[in-house]
């Protein structure tokens, strides 16, 4: 089936209007036409009428009216003159001397007796059996009808000046084309709204350039809708980028939700095996003192171990699923890292290091004061339990006006450079007997990114120039004052 044609907004703007200009052209040039006409009628009428005044005053004086005195009176011989009575009998007749009938009935002669004068245009002659253009005059008792042959000259004075139209004709042909141009302005506006329309339709409206519109209200809405087609394209583009963010994140909440629950039961066996088989030896076997004494500890240890792991995954826990539950407040970095030294200094001597702290008593970061102690706390610990070093430095480095940078050192051996980016990962170990031998849950430096990010800080890890593993991390500075 063919497609129905589609006619263009300028088109049919330029159709309506040339119509309706084309027919108020018409009907003036019609009533100009008739008007002037009809002001040709009246004036061939009012030149009959002079006639017919001068024989009416040549009949008055006279009494009569001959055919020398009409050739006498009247210049032009194509004239008929009629004499009648006030009954319509004709006294007079200038081409025929005939008896002639009544012309009472005659529409020019009933307009004389009624208004004194008439005229009848083209009218068939009883006598000549042509057309005339007659004209009458009535005086007293007596009627003059003057008549007019309506040949070609006549026909042709009595017309419209032809040369008038031409001149309407041609005025409004270039009105057409002013208007054409106009309508062409115009209809910009319209072609770049349906424009906008498919090429938002097709998904190309980024190639539109809207410095092309027209300077006016069609422009303006054309660049109102460009815009508002563009935000919400932007809008959309930034909503399903948040929704594959969103999803990326839920994913990978997942996945670590998996991942720790999956390592967590694996890490969970030895402590609690250990814990299992401590205490069936006890149960089982009559032991010396110092063998169950042995065996107390061992379980005891394990103990600490699982409490120690229960505790560090609640906490990353908190970190990532339940930020909200985390109270921030100003928090005093002196004072935190010397009350961890404080409880260092009660270690046993095998497991102290000396710390080294350069950090002003007014350094203070905003956050959750369990967040701060967990960094520094685990740094220490991870330092004591693997370093194999005697000294631990710690200081404020470099400060601006959004952020504190810290610097912790220690003096140990380092590691290798390819475990540097993996040592923040859940639950991974450079030495796995070691680091388990040690009572470590294999979350400690994971729980310090996480916890540093929870600041909107970056922390990095790298051997440090001399000797040991260095860390450098930022913590967001406080604009409180701490009571």
């Amino acid at each position: 089936m063919a497609s129905k044609k589609r006619f263009s907004y300028k088109a049919k703007l330029f159709s309506v209007v040339n119509v309706f200009f084309w027919i108020l052209v018409f009907v003036f040039v019609s009533i100009q036409y008739s008007r002037e006409r009809e002001y040709k009628v009246e004036l061939l009428d009012t030149r009959l009428q002079v006639y017919n005044n001068i024989l009416l005053n040549e009949y008055a004086e006279t009494g009569q009216l001959t055919n020398d005195a009409v050739n006498r009176l009247i210049p032009n011989k194509n004239i008929r003159v009629t004499l009648l009575d006030t009954k319509g009998n004709v006294l007079f007749e200038s081409h025929n001397s005939s008896k002639i009938a009544n012309h009472l009935n005659r529409p020019e002669i009933k307009n004389a007796i009624e208004h004194g004068h008439g005229y009848t245009i083209r009218r068939l002659s009883q006598v000549k059996d042509h057309e005339f253009f007659y004209s009458a005059s009535a005086r007293g008792n007596a009627i003059v009808r003057t008549a007019l042959p309506y040949n070609v000259e006549l026909s042709a004075v009595l017309s419209s000046d032809m040369a008038y139209i031409w001149i309407v004709l041609g005025a409004t042909l270039i009105v057409n084309i002013i208007l054409y141009f106009a309508i062409s302005r115009i209809s910009l506006g319209v072609k770049a709204l349906h424009d906008i329309a498919n090429r938002a339709r097709n998904g190309k409206i980024e190639d539109f350039n809207t410095d092309e519109l027209s300077d006016d209200e069609l422009g303006d809405a054309a660049r109102s809708i460009f815009a508002i087609y563009k935000e919400l394209q932007d809008r959309t583009a930034e909503r399903d980028r948040s929704m594959q963010e969103a999803l990326f994140e839920e994913k990978e909440k997942m996945r670590i939700k998996h991942q720790l629950t999956s390592n967590i039961n694996h890490e969970l066996k030895t402590p609690v095996q250990s814990i299992r088989g401590c205490f069936e030896t006890l149960l089982d076997n009559e032991l010396p003192k110092e063998t169950e004494r042995h065996l107390m500890e061992s379980g005891y240890q394990s103990a600490m171990r699982l409490s120690n792991l229960l505790e560090d995954v609640t906490l990353i826990t908190r970190i990532t699923d339940a930020k909200a539950t985390l109270p921030i407040c100003p928090v005093n970095v002196k004072d935190v890292i010397d009350g961890i030294c404080e409880e260092v200094a009660q270690y046993k001597p095998e497991n102290r290091m000396r710390i080294h702290v350069d950090v002003a008593d007014n350094v203070a970061v905003e956050g959750n004061r369990q967040l701060i102690d967990a960094i520094f706390r685990n740094l220490i610990n991870n330092a004591i339990a693997y370093s194999g070093g005697r000294d631990i430095y710690i200081s404020a480095i470099e400060e601006n006006s959004g952020y504190y940078k810290f610097d912790f050192y220690d003096n140990g051996s380092g590691i290798e450079a390819k475990h540097l980016d993996k040592i923040f990962e859940r639950f991974y170990r450079i030495d796995t007997g070691r680091s388990r031998k040690s009572g470590g849950t294999g979350l400690g430096l994971s729980i310090v990114r996480n916890a540093v990010m929870f600041h909107s800080g970056e922390i990095t890890a790298r051997n440090h120039k001399y000797a040991g593993l260095e860390f450098l991390f930022t913590l967001k500075k406080t604009q409180n004052r701490i009571q």
